[in-house]
């Protein structure tokens, strides 16, 4: 649950008004974000008058811009360094949330808003598990307030807190609603090393890469879906360019981003493939995302690409200037994969297949779609190639505009089609 309502957008073609300056998309961009001049000069781009007129190439930004400019009003972000000591256990909420008492708060800022030098602040997203797990004690604390013992989970917290790790300090993201004047706390964090790589960042690097990219292979590009809050975002961008595998089948490529503002691996980028199939006069088309990428000397890794908050600026710029090469090395692999999907023998294995790792499926993503998916892949005969593109598409519209839910799916479509697929 969010802090702040997210906003989920799905345009259903291309806006090619609705481009941007990259002036327009440096100024929205700059918001709660130290490292612009840094990725500017890490892009070589100049910030003359002249060229901060030149619009990215990437349709459906200003549209983007406009809503993460709506989100950027609504709240403000304070990171505070504070002793673990000084963080006291005030109660358990029935909606599992934890009211946490900060003492010993040092920021200026926080203490003249504030008017105090300690504040209780309500937990969201992971500080609730954060705090509580530097002593292992979350989920003992459920417990006791399900069986309505919150005085004992007090007494006990007080013990631990006083004697383990009296000294250690933490930063603790605060997160002020200005429309609700409330403070939550949204996550703990190590005191050194970490980089507020958040969605503004993000975000910025990822539009200058791609626009980068399609500029320098006379491509277009553009954004045909978001999911943005107050700390997360997914985007997915796709190319217009069409890569043609034979005659009867080609692929599109989309490039979807996703940010967890405090998680360590928070940033990746991944490869998305859209696999068109024709039969006669008609088309049919699924989405692929791979589940693993090759990298150095054999090695696999989970994401295309990723960087983390220990991670300094120019070694994460460095990575995404790797983005148009990985870009092509991954486009000549699907590519090759794609078109195994055509020599499956058995497709209604491959159906059966998908149908009992869904009923299997226990995540979180997929649980409120898990019966329609299921009733879905039950109620329709597979007996062609064709035929199963057709089903697994009709599925996918099962998920709206939920982008979380839609990458999930797309990961388990690639481990049946090509992982498995090739073998049947």
């Amino acid at each position: 649950m969010s802090i702040i309502k997210s906003i989920r957008y799905h345009f259903s073609q291309e806006e090619p008004h609705s481009l941007a300056s990259l002036k327009q998309t440096v100024s929205i961009l700059s918001h709660d974000n130290e490292f612009v001049d840094k990725v500017l000069d890490c892009f070589s781009i100049m910030t003359d008058e002249k060229t901060m007129k030149i619009p990215l190439q990437i349709g459906n930004v200003r549209h983007l811009l406009e809503d993460i400019s709506k989100l950027d009003q609504q709240t403000k972000k304070i990171d505070v360094i504070i002793n673990l000591k000084d963080i006291y256990l005030e109660r358990v909420l029935d909606n599992d949330h934890v009211l946490f008492h900060l003492y010993g708060i040092t920021d200026p800022e926080l203490i003249k808003a504030i008017k105090a030098d300690h504040i209780i602040v309500e937990s969201q997203y992971s500080a609730r598990t954060d705090i509580m797990e530097y002593y292992q004690f979350s989920k003992f604390a459920s417990f006791l307030h399900t069986n309505n013992m919150d005085g004992f989970a007090q007494l006990i917290w007080e013990k631990i807190r006083v004697h383990a790790n009296r000294e250690k300090k933490c930063m603790a993201r605060l997160i002020y609603h200005i429309a609700e004047d409330k403070y939550y706390i949204r996550a703990v964090a190590s005191e050194s090393g970490y980089k507020k790589y958040g969605v503004n960042f993000s975000a910025l690097v990822a539009l200058l890469a791609v626009d980068k990219y399609v500029k320098d292979h006379q491509e277009q590009a553009f954004i045909e879906s978001y999911e943005i809050d107050d700390s997360h975002i997914m985007m997915s961008i796709q190319f217009n360019r069409k890569i043609l595998l034979e005659d009867d089948m080609y692929l599109t490529l989309n490039l979807a981003l996703a940010n967890d503002e405090i998680r360590q691996s928070s940033v990746t980028l991944n490869a998305e493939f859209r696999v068109v199939y024709k039969k006669d006069d008609k088309e049919s088309d699924i989405i692929l995302k791979p589940t693993s990428y090759q990298k150095e000397h054999g090695t696999y890794s989970e994401d295309m690409l990723t960087y983390s908050h220990g991670m300094n600026v120019e070694t994460a710029i460095e990575r995404i200037s790797d983005l148009p090469a990985l870009i092509d090395k991954y486009i000549t692999l699907i590519s090759k994969n794609a078109i195994a999907i055509k020599s499956i023998k058995n497709p209604k294995q491959v159906k059966d297949f998908i149908q009992q790792r869904i009923q299997l499926s226990r995540k979180e993503e997929f649980i409120g779609y898990k019966a329609a998916v299921v009733q879905k892949l039950a109620s329709i005969e597979v007996n062609s190639i064709f035929d199963l593109f057709e089903l697994l598409r009709s599925v996918e519209e099962l998920f709206g505009d939920d982008i979380k839910s839609k990458s999930f799916w797309r990961q388990k479509l690639y481990d049946a089609l090509i992982n498995r697929g090739k073998d049947d």
